[in-house]
């Protein structure tokens, strides 16, 4: 039987997980993005880490149209 997407368990991630999967190269942007309330943080019982949900992180991904993004490096002669 499947559950349903709402009742699953999150995927905890930590800090450095999650910049790594943003492209970050360190987890203080990520702890922004908690401060910001684009992610949740998740704390284990006796515990001081802070973990972030993945599927939450890779929400955030967005793709880069490299068209509308970046000038052109075409010569138009």
């Amino acid at each position: 039987m499947k559950e349903n997407q709402d009742t699953q368990r999150p995927i905890l991630i930590n800090m450095t997980e999650a910049a790594g999967l943003l492209g970050y190269q360190s987890g203080q942007s990520v702890k922004k993005l908690i401060q910001e309330d684009y992610l949740k943080r998740y704390k284990l019982p006796d515990s001081t880490r802070t973990y972030v949900d993945k599927k939450e992180v890779e929400a955030l991904i967005q793709p880069v149209n490299e068209n509308n993004d970046a000038p052109s490096t075409k010569d138009d002669t």
